[in-house]
């Protein structure tokens, strides 16, 4: 198949090193200083796997006009600029492995519902100052059709991925996937923030794994408000946290912390690593599109009402801020 993926970041170089390796046709979409490490170095991933290979490398606007599959993998402030850049390219498939729900929204006026895929990326990796990215996590990456005649093609693109090395499923309720990812990221993202640690230690933590609660039951309602049903998906069992009493919940996601701290140890989200780089944290697309979600529905949300101000705050002092 041939790919395009635009952002060659932690989980964009994944991809596409696993894909080139696997023999399909992959162009990377990069810029500046991180499209210079590509020419130079090729793609370089550790610890899950171990890879070096060539790649081609382009700027948006010399991009191949067509593909396959068009994938984007930017953090979700970067959505619009890049959507701009690159709306021309002819894409069977499109998806974005950004987090939050948000990003279908942004690629249906673009590309229209009937080629959007939903996407929900349980993998995990940190780009490295020198180019190297370390492949930390490979559990699973779901994709799935908006639209019922585009099953097939959410089927091949899994099924190319998968092959590769990367995990992947093609899923028939892809939004309900999707939202119980996103429900979960939004405790992990305020309380990564917030105990700038290695994701077992912060679960395991029970004050923040009490705010984890809050928050989870918070962004439970709202799910319940837009009629989605949601399911215990990794990382946190999200449905089952808003069914359990508050103390049998906090358990639950000490739990969490335990397995992470057994078999992922070094894992931190990518939004710590943001934080601690100086880069911008993905509030507006995600923390605050799920409270402008609960204003709408006229749902009171205070604990992550104040979890978005503490991060937005944070993210103003952040030196790319400035």
């Amino acid at each position: 198949m041939r790919f395009t993926i635009v952002g060659a970041g932690a989980l964009g170089s994944i991809l596409g090193a696993h894909l080139i390796k696997a023999g399909h046709q992959v162009q990377m979409i990069a810029r500046g200083a991180r499209a210079e490490q590509l020419r130079e170095q090729g793609l370089r991933v550790r610890g899950l796997t171990d890879l070096d290979l060539a790649c081609d490398v382009a700027q948006a606007d010399d991009a191949a006009p067509a593909c396959d599959a068009l994938v984007y993998t930017v953090k979700t402030y970067h959505m619009t600029d890049a959507l701009k850049a690159t709306r021309h390219i002819d894409a069977q498939s499109v998806f974005s492995v950004a987090n939050g729900v948000l990003k279908n929204e942004l690629l249906a006026k673009d590309f229209g519902r009937d080629r959007v895929l939903g996407c929900m990326a349980d993998t995990s990796g940190e780009l490295k100052a020198d180019g190297q990215v370390e492949f930390t996590r490979n559990v699973c990456l779901y994709v799935g059709s908006l639209v019922a005649d585009a099953a097939s093609r959410s089927a091949a693109v899994a099924q190319a991925i998968d092959t590769a090395g990367v995990n992947a499923r093609s899923v028939g309720d892809i939004a309900s996937v999707e939202w119980s990812k996103f429900v979960g990221w939004i405790a992990l993202f305020t309380l990564c923030v917030l105990g700038r640690a290695n994701t077992g230690r912060i679960l395991s933590n029970p004050e923040l794994a009490a705010l984890a609660v809050h928050q989870v039951k918070e962004m439970g309602a709202i799910a319940a408000a837009v009629k989605v049903q949601l399911i215990d998906q990794s990382p946190l069992p999200v449905a089952s946290i808003i069914e359990q009493p508050f103390e049998a919940a906090v358990e639950t996601v000490r739990a969490v912390g335990d397995t992470f701290t057994r078999t992922a140890p070094s894992h931190r989200m990518s939004s710590l690593q943001d934080l601690e780089a100086g880069r911008r944290l993905e509030v507006e697309g995600t923390l605050g599109h799920a409270v402008r979600i609960a204003h709408q529905q006229h749902i009171e949300v205070p604990t992550l009402e104040l979890c978005l101000s503490l991060v937005t705050g944070i993210d103003a002092l952040q030196p790319s801020a400035g």
